[in-house]
């Protein structure tokens, strides 16, 4: 059963010992990280498993990588800083379950290392004293509608084990909002931004899985395949949603959002 939904930005600046100071001037996504945070911590005793869902680990092509391994480790030495190191316990279980839902749609990762798309969200979640075995899990470029589904298994193969999960997607929006954007400006990237921060506020799904491909591509995002996957493992749920900050201080889309299913 998911208990609750967060989508997350993973810049490595938003880490302090990344960022320094240059942390001020995403002052709203690191505080609205932080509330995101406390209220995960508020229902910690009723979560068994947290589930990232990252792209920037395995990516495949037709099918959804699932980590299955016992243990994963990660840090932020490749961006400047080795300290902070993290380790986290698994849940191979859950990992073989979801995998026997769809084997077709759905694959085994030996991946151990945890990237920066994971551990910039959950330097939050360790940073609110959370501690729950992790599943990480790739994107692949399949349709959102299929991305959709593969939620909606991993809720499922959740529910058949009676565990309680809570879903991060973790998300950047356009990397082309300004002439310095690691990805150069487009004027389709605040576009981009604003349409789909609008369709989360809205709670919109059918908006965001048949969000327009050729806009999504020309703005530079890597946001709709992850919410896409957090978006299925909600279907069927009563939610109370909320933005809680936009902003794209350096180029970059960045949004925080929450998601609670509601009895």
């Amino acid at each position: 059963m998911i208990k609750f939904g967060m989508i997350s930005p993973h810049p490595p600046i938003l880490v302090p010992p990344v960022g320094g100071l240059r942390i001020k001037d995403a002052d709203r996504s690191q505080r609205a990280l932080r509330e995101a945070a406390r209220r995960l911590k508020i229902i910690e005793r009723d979560i068994d498993t947290i589930v990232i869902i990252t792209p920037h680990g395995s990516v495949l092509g037709s099918t959804v990588p699932v980590y299955s391994n016992p243990v994963f480790e990660g840090d932020f030495s490749s961006f400047g800083a080795s300290k902070p190191r993290f380790s986290f316990k698994g849940d191979p279980e859950l990992a073989v379950a979801v995998i026997k839902e769809n084997p077709n749609l759905i694959s085994r990762t030996p991946e151990t290392t945890l990237d920066h798309g994971a551990l910039v969200p959950l330097y939050y979640v360790a940073e609110a004293g959370i501690k729950k075995p992790l599943l990480p899990i790739g994107i692949s470029f399949l349709p959102l509608p299929k991305l959709f589904e593969f939620g909606r298994l991993l809720a499922a193969a959740a529910d058949k084990l009676k565990r309680r999960i809570a879903v991060i997607a973790s998300a950047d929006m356009s990397h082309r909002l300004t002439e310095d954007a690691p990805a150069g400006f487009d004027p389709s990237g605040k576009i981009f931004d604003d349409k789909l921060v609008d369709l989360v506020r809205r709670y919109d799904v059918q908006g965001i899985l048949n969000f327009d491909p050729e806009l999504a591509e020309t703005a530079g995002q890597d946001a709709l395949w992850s919410i896409a996957v957090l978006l299925g493992a909600l279907d069927g749920k009563s939610v109370k949603q909320e933005v809680l900050s936009y902003e794209g201080p350096f180029g970059v889309g960045y949004m925080v959002a929450t998601f609670e299913p509601t009895a």
